[in-house]
């Protein structure tokens, strides 16, 4: 079987911003699909743990108990994340730079403390042969197309989507949203399986409503790069599908039982050649400005100001340690009130 895969961001956003992930494993003959949710914390990790997992091996499924071991992985990842941060060099940052650094660095801390976490819907499919089977939840659809019907395997109401999804937590006290719902079916000749996103989930349930779904799946179908897809994404986008990160595994049935994995988007390297691009830019810039030639005349001077500038910056164990504190004390007292909603008494 033919598998393709991609990926994009949403419009006027960067691949580093995406917050779905997809894995295809042609080893254990499986893919996956997640959406992490955009009003949650660090559901990059979180999406990309649920996938991962499930794509490495031959006999995990994600419901509310079998994902607490992930809880513990991504609170280990998240704090991994932060230590990267906190050692990222220095020396060729603006003071700028170094200050929205910090910022982070104390966004993510204050969500750690915090217990903040993150939500993600999912899709994911193994093969036996031409028959699958596997697990899904929320509006990241898997659809079957025979060639005359299309039909739709999701958690939701497949009537409409709404803005609250059913979705995996990744806080192991939190029984997150929904019950996950146990999928299967075979792939026949000539028949075509879809792994996608909530956007295509939405763009493609409506144009089934209205019966004209054959024509945009014909649109997919074609597709043979990530150039191509971009290119139909922007297009859909203009025709009315909302604007949020997209993602698309199509599957189709060429009577082989192996994979055949010649068109797969890789998130690392879109991220990768998006940060390069930038790099280049800044480079090109700075090699334009007129002025860079009297910089090395002024470097001592420079120097000195960047570090006087810096030592203005706040440090985290002094004055953000305050800001830490009021804030955590606000977040307490929010929650011992939601336990007691009719008095004005902490307990």
């Amino acid at each position: 079987m033919e598998i393709r895969a991609f990926i994009t961001h949403k419009l006027a956003e960067q691949f580093s911003d995406c917050q779905d992930r997809f894995s295809v494993n042609a080893g254990t003959k499986s893919i996956a699909v997640s959406d992490g949710m955009g009003s949650t914390w660090q559901q990059k990790i979180w999406a990309q743990l649920l996938v991962d997992t499930f794509t490495s091996g031959s006999d995990w499924s994600p419901n509310n108990d079998s994902i607490k071991p992930l809880c513990t992985t991504w609170r280990k990842k998240v704090f991994e994340f932060i230590q990267d941060l906190k050692n990222t060099p220095t020396e060729s940052l603006t003071t700028k730079e170094i200050k929205e650094l910090q910022a982070k660095i104390y966004r993510n801390e204050k969500g750690l403390a915090f217990g903040h976490s993150a939500g993600a819907t999912f899709v994911g499919i193994r093969f036996q042969g031409q028959e699958w089977n596997g697990t899904i939840l929320g509006d990241s659809c898997l659809i079957e197309w025979n060639g005359i019907e299309a039909k739709f395997h999701t958690s939701q109401d497949v009537e409409s989507f709404d803005n609250y999804p059913d979705y995996f937590d990744s806080d192991e006290s939190k029984q997150g949203k929904g019950t996950p719902i146990d999928i299967s079916g075979i792939l026949e000749k000539d028949n075509y399986l879809l792994l996608v996103s909530d956007p295509f989930s939405d763009f493609l349930l409506e144009h089934n409503k209205h019966r004209d779904i054959s024509v945009y799946l014909q649109q997919l179908f074609k597709l043979s790069s990530h150039d191509d897809f971009e290119a139909l994404v922007d297009e859909w986008r203009k025709e009315g599908m909302h604007n949020d990160d997209t993602t698309l595994v199509i599957v189709e049935s060429d009577q082989s039982e192996q994979f055949s994995t010649q068109n797969i988007d890789k998130i690392d390297e879109l991220i990768e050649e998006e940060r390069n691009a930038a790099e280049l830019e800044k480079n090109s810039s700075d090699l334009n400005n007129p002025f860079k030639e009297i910089v090395p005349l002024q470097q001592d001077n420079e120097n000195k100001n960047k570090k006087d500038e810096l030592e203005i910056i706040p440090n985290l164990s002094s004055v953000d340690e305050e800001v830490f504190r009021n804030d955590f004390l606000k977040e307490y007292k929010k929650a011992l009130m939601s336990r007691h909603p009719h008095t004005n008494e902490y307990s």
